[in-house]
């Protein structure tokens, strides 16, 4: 399909030439268009002559509507016996004779000319002579490590703390590095973005060098040097470079890491890094000898080519601006070499603060809730009768309670710089599965807190993976199903009750629910008349080594199931669930707690046990009447609420504790909201509202339907609870008594 579709596309090409007329630029960037579309076609990379005459006839026509060559019929005749020796050249399966022809006639339109520098013709063939075939430089496999010895590592540690804050700048250079690259692909010819990918690079090597870290510095410096040629127009930011700048950063990324980890534990864990590769892959792009990943490809030798002055901004965008119509043609073509820079964000001051002082700041401040709340519980205060003292008193509680919400927003961060690492996830997951994905974001700055980024990050890069890997199609599959040739995952980031909410969502096959099924009879989950809905089914996939992967691959895991990401999740106090339409897509939803510190609750009392509701979960609290109280035969207790019907959670039952109350007329309801459905929980008491620090119970942290603990104002420990777990461990309780 792909070579029929390159022949198609050359005839076009040839139909194209013949329509030209001198002045003709809008026809002439018809066929810019069709040289541009050639060179993207599927199966292209079959024909490396075909690429470079290509590439070598787009730049000869960029240079006749910039009036650098004349704008001839005689040229245009020229170009079209170039097309035909293109046409040569893949009919032959690759053909010197053609290439040597093109050459030929490149160097008659480029002698029309009266520049004597940096014409076309040089740029594929030295001197007139034949292209010549030469080994392309392959792209390193692996970062080789050389003998070293802790002696080494002293030579960069004289300043721990400027190495410190080297590893932090530079970590973040490098992902700046990344999402500007990854947002060159869809702008290639936008120069700004060169430029915020440059400085970084440039900044790298001058600190490096500083800190005697020679190896960084000689990378950083070669990539600087690549990237400079691009900002001077010498070099093209094309596939080849882009895939240079990523991998160079990926090697960074590994070289930094380890100097975090000598920093931690000590010199011998220095690594050296051999680099001598990677610089020479660099340079070899630079010179352009290409970045291709096979060493015997086919390639043009222009070690010592000479610079061309053309703006690669010019050679981006030009194509549009010729297919302009009637006499507005030329105009736009002066101004296609007038990049207008966006508006730049107003940026305002910032200071870095240490991790650990963060976090110190924060524990402060949550003891300093605790005692405040220590302080108000006291009776003596109740019976002060100075209103000075009181009124002193209330405005402590206000300032702590402003401190409180400071110090707990510094400990949020957007979750856009997750997010972003998905870009370039879900780009080499396509090139890898030969599928066309299209990666949509949404709510790129939803606030997370900063304990949570890391630990969420390997969770969401294995549904993503899952995604890419299991959910989309490939193109012509799709196509059968009559679906747009490229798949579309969407991230979703927002909050709602409480909880920040993530969603990976695919148009992909869906989730197999019969194969679900047959798994879990198989594996005795389910019996095999079950009636379990879809929903249940699908969410099986989340037991420990539950998977239906049919082969295992090296891009969505080992198939060892999504129990990982439960389990990851859940260690956030966290849930996850999914969601499928067979043949339209999967929806995998993450809810996370937005903090892991301080929460608003209500303290209810069960017997003698104290326990806090989250606040944002709680609807109403109310002493209902017995006539809204019912049971249903093998689903438990219900009371109307509102017109609603809402199942009843005896928290007496699950926590087993003694309750003052045992009719749910006689006690307190608390009517609260989980994923979208009403439940009511029963209490004896509701003892107040209550700012709560989070506190790990350590080796107790498993209970089901406990948060955490927390210390009450009158300094006894109180549980808080986890809606999730509670929900779930009535469903069995509920389901356990039916049964019996």
């Amino acid at each position: 399909m792909g070579g029929s579709a390159i022949a198609a596309q050359l005839d076009e090409m040839a139909l194209k030439i013949m329509m030209v007329e001198p002045g003709d630029l809008s026809v002439v960037g018809e066929l810019v268009v069709l040289i541009e579309e050639l060179q993207e076609m599927p199966g292209i990379e079959g024909y490396p002559g075909l690429q470079r005459m290509g590439q070598a006839l787009r730049d000869v026509i960029c240079k006749i509507v910039m009036t650098e060559l004349p704008d001839s019929a005689e040229n245009y005749e020229r170009i079209g016996q170039c097309i035909s020796m293109m046409q040569e050249d893949y009919r032959k399966g690759g053909d010197d004779a053609a290439e040597t022809g093109f050459v030929a006639i490149v160097k008659k339109i480029e002698l029309e000319s009266d520049e004597d520098e940096g014409s076309v013709s040089e740029i594929i063939s030295q001197e007139g002579a034949v292209l010549a075939r030469s080994t392309t430089i392959s792209a390193p496999q692996g970062m080789k490590i050389l003998e070293s010895s802790p002696e080494e590592a002293m030579e960069f540690l004289q300043d721990v703390e400027l190495l410190t804050g080297f590893v932090g700048e530079t970590m973040e250079h490098l992902e700046s590095i990344e999402v500007n690259v990854l947002e060159l692909e869809d702008n290639p010819g936008d120069l700004e973005i060169v430029n915020k990918i440059f400085r970084p690079f440039h900044t790298i090597k001058g600190v490096a060098g500083f800190l005697n870290l020679k190896s960084i510095q000689r990378l950083a410096h070669s990539t600087e040097n690549l990237l400079d040629d691009v900002r001077n127009g010498v070099h093209v930011m094309d596939a080849g470079v882009i895939d240079v700048v990523l991998k160079v950063g990926d090697f960074l990324k590994t070289m930094v890491d380890n100097l975090r980890v000598v920093l931690k534990e000590g010199p011998e864990q220095y690594k050296k890094y051999d680099i001598s590769d990677y610089v020479a892959w660099v340079e070899a792009v630079q010179k352009g000898g290409g970045a291709s990943g096979t060493a015997e490809e086919v390639a043009i030798s222009v070690s010592s080519a000479p610079e061309v002055p053309v703006q690669p901004l010019v050679k981006q965008d030009i194509a549009p601006v010729f297919v302009a119509s009637g006499g507005e043609a030329e105009l736009l073509s002066a101004a296609a070499v007038k990049v207008v820079a966006p508006p730049k964000a107003s940026v305002g001051d910032s200071i870095k603060v240490d991790v650990e002082k963060l976090d110190g700041l924060v524990n402060a401040v949550g003891e300093l809730v605790i005692m405040q709340a220590m302080v108000r519980s006291n009776p003596r205060l109740a019976t002060l009768s100075d209103p000075k003292l009181i009124k002193d008193f209330s405005q402590l509680s206000r300032i702590t309670s402003e401190l409180q919400k400071t110090a707990m927003s510094m400990r949020m961060v957007p979750i856009r710089q997750t997010f972003q690492k998905m870009i370039r996830l879900v780009r080499d997951l396509s090139k890898k599965t030969g599928k066309e994905v299209n990666l949509v974001m949404v709510g790129e700055e939803t606030e997370i807190d900063r304990n949570m980024v890391d630990s969420i990050y390997d969770p969401l890069v294995h549904m993503m993976r899952n995604s890419v890997d299991h959910g989309v199609q490939i193109p012509g599959e799709r196509e059968k199903l009559g679906k747009p040739r490229s798949g579309t995952v969407s991230l979703r980031a927002y909050q709602k009750g409480g909880y920040m909410v993530i969603e990976i969502e695919d148009d992909g096959q869906g989730l197999n629910t019969e194969k679900i099924r047959r798994k879990a009879i198989e594996r005795g989950l389910i019996q095999e008349h079950d009636n379990s809905t879809a929903y249940e089914l699908n969410n099986l996939i989340f037991l420990p080594g539950f998977s239906t992967a049919d082969k295992i691959t090296d891009v969505s895991g080992r198939g060892v199931g999504m129990d990982v990401v439960k389990k990851a999740v859940e260690k956030l106090r966290g849930k996850v669930e999914a969601i499928s339409s067979p043949g339209k897509g999967s929806l995998f939803v993450i809810r996370l707690p937005l903090t892991l510190a301080i929460i608003d609750g209500i303290i209810v009392r069960v017997g003698s046990e104290r326990y806090i509701i989250p606040t944002t979960a709680i609807q109403e609290s109310l002493k209902p009447p017995r006539e809204n109280y019912n049971t249903v035969q093998g689903k438990g207790e219900t009371l109307m609420v509102r017109g609603a019907v809402l199942p009843i959670i005896r928290l007496y039952h699950l926590f087993n504790v003694e309750p003052t109350y045992t009719d749910p007329w006689d006690a307190i309801v608390v009517v609260v909201e989980y994923e979208g459905r009403q439940r009511a929980i029963m209490v004896d008491e509701l003892l107040g509202k209550q700012e709560v620090v989070i506190k790990n119970l350590g080796g107790l942290s498993d209970i089901p339907g406990v948060a955490g603990g927390t210390i009450l104002g009158d300094g006894r420990v109180g549980l808080i609870l986890d809606l999730a777990g509670i929900v779930q461990s009535h469903s069995g309780h509920a389901a356990v008594e039916a049964k019996g």
